[in-house]
């Protein structure tokens, strides 16, 4: 009885160890996945910075070839008006057109997008450590209820004992 006590501490002790090195792994698992998230939208985000960056220089570069094409055949003043007329019209055909030029792209390259090798090999490995640690723990989880049950059903026996001998 005694070495089944010491046997079901040793148990604890384990489950216990289980549970802590589970946690450790499901931590692992969410600070990569959070490291893979972040990276993701920053290199996004940085490179639709250099897209617009890149974007409004070649508009100015021909606006301004625009503006002295113009000036050849109108005064100056007007070539720039035309120019910028040009512009105001394109305000509202972005407008309608911003979710498939805009939105929809960052939003495929925000959720397909994989940055790192070595980031996704982390990731994966510390996937397969959780899911080992989870399979261990309802094993442990499994042996804790049998043992509870066996040591329950012990319990009831020598009670059942104990009540028939006081009866006769």
């Amino acid at each position: 009885m005694e070495k089944d006590m010491k046997d079901l501490q040793d148990k604890k002790e384990q489950i216990l160890s289980e549970v802590e090195n589970y946690a450790k792994a499901e931590y692992e698992l969410a600070r990569l996945q959070v490291i893979d998230n972040t990276s993701r939208v920053v290199g996004a985000l940085l490179l639709t910075i250099c897209l617009i960056l890149i974007a409004f220089a070649v508009l100015a570069f021909c606006a301004a070839a625009a503006v002295v094409a113009l000036a050849q055949y109108v005064p100056t003043w007007a070539a720039c008006l035309i120019v910028g007329a040009v512009y105001l019209l394109l305000i509202p055909l972005l407008i309608a057109c911003s979710k498939q030029l805009f939105t929809d792209p960052i939003v495929s390259k925000l959720s397909g997008l994989k940055n790192s090798e070595e980031l996704k090999y982390a990731t994966l490995r510390a996937e397969g450590r959780a899911a080992v640690q989870r399979e261990r723990m309802n094993g442990h989880v499994r042996f804790a209820q049998a043992m509870y049950d066996h040591y329950a059903q012990l319990a009831q026996t020598a009670w059942s004992t104990i009540r028939s001998l006081f009866r006769k």
